[in-house]
């Protein structure tokens, strides 16, 4: 079996060691976030044998250009193979990970009767806020594994207002919460500075991103909601 050797920033180590029921990790373009989520991923598809976790984009072509593509080259082949078709992964231990996407309101209802350790929202302001709350229902089993929904995202977008209220508001980045029915809650900041390795790679992409119009640029590179 490959031996798995990752590097990760602070803040990605952050968002995969939070306990919280609902995790927001993100603000920044450039911060990690997809990577974090794949990396999270595998880690905990090797650590709970068996288990079932559902990565989600707004869209299938979303899906397929970003996460299908890294977790390709980031998962080793001897303990992972992707179903092309169905776009589920299986882990040699029994987990899984299923690829989705929810491009209207009624796809959430092709997830009516699944159940999931782990859900992860891939720019989660892509998403309403009805899709979030019925998929986040999906979230059940009867097994011990740890139960979460941990989400990625950029503000904009047409889920940024109610993005922004149940993540953002409410207390200071980093800070655990409590949110409606005793659910807990912690958004996870993270700038294209505290990538190291992709400042290392590419050290223009911060001047890229200072070139965009004001909003933009508030947005992706300072991660102002």
């Amino acid at each position: 079996m490959s031996s798995i050797n990752i590097k990760i920033t602070k803040k990605q180590k952050a968002f995969i060691y939070a306990t919280e029921d609902e995790v927001l990790f993100g603000g920044a373009a450039g911060g990690g976030k997809s990577f974090g989520q794949l990396v999270d991923a595998l880690l905990f598809a090797l650590k709970y044998p068996k288990s079932k976790q559902l990565i989600l984009r707004r869209t299938f072509a979303e899906l397929e250009k970003s996460l299908i593509r890294t977790a390709q080259g980031l998962y080793p082949r001897d303990i992972f193979t992707l179903n092309s078709s169905t776009h589920t992964g299986k882990f040699a231990n029994g987990s899984c990970i299923d690829f989705g996407y929810c491009a209207s309101e009624s796809d959430v209802f092709q997830y009516q009767s699944a159940e999931y350790d782990v859900i992860r929202f891939d720019e989660l302001t892509h998403f309403t806020e009805f899709q979030y709350i019925y998929l986040i229902s999906r979230v059940r089993g009867a097994n011990s594994f740890p139960k979460q929904i941990k989400s990625s995202t950029n503000p904009g977008g047409v889920g940024h207002t109610w993005v922004k209220e149940r993540f953002v508001d409410p207390a200071p980045p980093n800070t655990t919460f409590d949110g409606t029915q005793g659910m807990r809650r912690i958004f996870i900041p993270s700038r294209v500075e505290d990538n190291k390795f992709l400042m290392s790679s590419d050290p223009n992409y911060k001047q890229r991103l200072l070139a965009l119009p004001e909003n933009q640029r508030r947005a992706l590179l300072e991660g102002d909601w």
